[in-house]
Formats: structure tokens, sequence, C-alpha cells
């Protein structure tokens, strides 16, 4: 029944935000073009005081390449890799941790300022040298994001690409919800967890651009509803130094996890400085 009825409000979200006309109104073009970002960010600070399974270090990367568009309407295709390497007295400086995937086909509508996005998410966490809830679990997920283009990596360069030696002073801003698959032991379905539903936010202050550097800041807010009727949520304070290039962007970030109860992937009190390229 739950199925069922996400679907015919899916249907009727739809139908209720695409602008029928603006969308349908030129033929299909094929893109086949990837943007994306890399990143290698160590755990600097609190350590002693977190009870993350995976302090050390995190490798990123994330590739969205767009298939297919039409108007203001992007088909697209995610793939996506974390890696968490371990650091600890016990297990010496190096010990792959975790590793996660994400293939998720992506329907993308971007307007003049904000962008409305629809994903399928399939995702596999596979823990090596701890375990949650089992060996490896599957998750695969319906989620909706709403925001202002700024709130997203993929226009970032976009943002600044024209801003010089001034402040910029305003705030971007997305949410989303998703609805999970319930886990029954198929990797296409769900497995070994138990989550129902996951929202959350972003809030993205522009500051400014100087010297050919652009200056942001930002928190993301996750929460996790699980079938047992229990919240875990996460909420992380970043502050963004990134050096403007022709196309694309490369700089440093400082990441802060004030707050963090997700059992799958914990970061609790843990400070990283990072470096990220978005291309």
């Amino acid at each position: 029944m739950r199925s069922l009825y996400l679907r015919r409000l899916f249907i009727l979200f739809l139908l209720l935000v695409l602008p029928g006309k603006q969308v349908l109104s030129k033929g299909p073009e094929l893109m086949m073009s990837t943007q994306g970002y890399m990143l290698f960010a160590p755990h600097i600070h609190g350590l002693a005081k977190s009870i993350s399974t995976n302090s050390g270090y995190r490798l990123e990367l994330r590739a969205l390449t767009d298939i297919i568009k039409w108007n203001q309407a992007y088909l697209s295709f995610i793939t996506a890799n974390k890696t968490l390497i371990k650091s600890s007295v016990e297990t010496g400086p190096f010990t792959l941790d975790e590793i996660k995937y994400s293939l998720s086909p992506d329907l993308r509508i971007e307007y003049p300022t904000w962008l409305l996005r629809i994903s399928y998410l399939h995702e596999s966490l596979h823990t090596v040298s701890h375990s949650t809830f089992g060996t490896t679990q599957w998750m695969n997920s319906l989620q909706v994001t709403l925001g202002s283009k700024g709130s997203n990596y993929l226009f970032i360069w976009e943002e600044y690409k024209n801003v010089h030696d001034r402040f910029l002073n305003h705030l971007d801003a997305l949410a989303f919800a998703g609805v999970f698959r319930k886990s029954n032991g198929s990797m296409w379905v769900g497995r070994n967890h138990d989550y129902k539903y996951k929202v959350g936010g972003r809030l993205r202050l522009q500051i400014g651009s100087f010297n050919k550097w652009a200056y942001f800041m930002g928190t993301d807010l996750t929460g996790w509803y699980r079938e047992t009727g229990d919240w875990e949520g996460t909420g992380v304070l970043k502050l963004n130094m990134f050096r403007k290039g022709k196309q694309n962007f490369g700089g440093l970030y400082y990441a802060y996890n004030f707050y963090d109860s997700f059992l799958a992937d914990n970061e609790q009190h843990l400070g990283s400085l990072g470096l990220q390229i978005i291309f």
C-alpha cells in the first residue's frame, strides 16, 4: 500500500511541477557530457572524543553524465565511489575501512535560478574492518530535491565566474526527501538495513570572490527514519576556499561534523581538511 500511494503521489507531483510547454517544446538532444568532483580529506582533529568507526582519510569521486537534454530537462546517470581509510594505534597507519558506491539514474529540470531533481539511488556500503548491520548494505530509494542552483556543486562555477573582487553575501538553499524500498534481502531492493525515509537540506552562504578565489560556507543536515521508529541524523559545517579556473574549480575546504548519529557512516565530532576539484 505504501509503495502504491507513493507512486501515485509521485505522478501527481510531476504533473504539478513540470512546465509542459517549456519542457516539451523542443526535441531531445544527445549530450554525453560529464561533470563531477573528486576530493581527498584527512581528519585533523576530534579523534579522541569521536565515536566514529572510520576516523582517518576519506576519498570520493562523483561523476554525473548528462545523456539526453530535452529543453530544460536532463536525463542523467550518476556514478559515485567513496573509500574510507582508517588510522589508529591498534590497526596501524592505514586500514581499509569502508567502500561505498552509488549508481543512480537522475532527472534534472533547470529553471533560471532553481532546479528540481528526481533520482533513483542504488547504493551499496561494504564494511571491511567493522560491522554495523552486516558486511554489506544495499539501499535503493527514490529521492526528490528542490532548491536554488547556487546550492548545487554543478552550478558553483557559474555562480562565481563573473564575480571579481567583491562580496556576494546571499543565501542559497535546497531541501530533499526520499523513501527507501523495504529491505528483503535483494541487492536491487534492500539488504541489511531498516531505513524507511530520508529528509534533509542545505543552506549555503555565498561570501564573494577576491583575487580569483571564491569563498563560500554552508551547513548540511540529513535525517534517516528507521522501521523501529528511531531517527538518525547528521549535521556538517563546511568552509570553502576555491581557486577559479577557466571552467572548473579547485581548492581547500574544512568540514566539521557537529552532530552525527548515523550508524552506517559516522564522523561524530571529527574535523577534516580536504582538497577538492570540481570538474
